[in-house]
């Protein structure tokens, strides 16, 4: 019997650090998936709006998983929307989609509380700097 407690607790010492170690990083695939998921949505509705012409608006409910702030950047002559995921190890991986043109925020950026949906106005503008984009605006 004693024997049993033995073995019992050294496996124990071994196992649970290891699923402790796997279910965060269960939860920062998942967490990672989500933010993905919101980038797409948006993106998807950049892109139509943006094939649409001139002055297009279309509004759309976006989830948002976890508290984030939503960026624009441009990488060679590629344009991203991306966020920041914060991980189990308080690293952070960024997470970003590929949109057809430039993309600006009323509120840029964008922050954005973890809840169920955002009102979310995407409409074409022109610039006042003479440009074409597309302008998210979270409601």
């Amino acid at each position: 019997m004693l024997i049993f407690f033995i073995v019992l607790i050294i496996l124990s010492t071994i196992s649970v650090p290891l699923v402790s170690d796997e279910i965060n990083n269960v939860n920062d695939v998942a967490s990672s998936v989500k933010a993905k998921n919101m980038l797409v949505n948006i993106a998807g509705t950049v892109n139509m709006v943006y094939s649409s012409d001139y002055g297009s608006v279309r509004t759309i409910s976006v989830d948002c998983p976890i508290k984030s702030r939503v960026y624009y950047k441009s990488i060679s002559n590629k344009h991203y929307i991306y966020t920041y995921v914060l991980l189990s190890d308080n690293s952070t991986k960024e997470v970003r989609v590929q949109v057809p043109c430039k993309v600006s925020f009323n509120n840029n950026p964008g922050y954005l509380n973890k809840r169920w949906y955002y009102n979310t106005e995407v409409k074409w503008i022109n610039s006042s700097k003479g440009y074409d984009s597309v302008n998210v605006y979270f409601k």
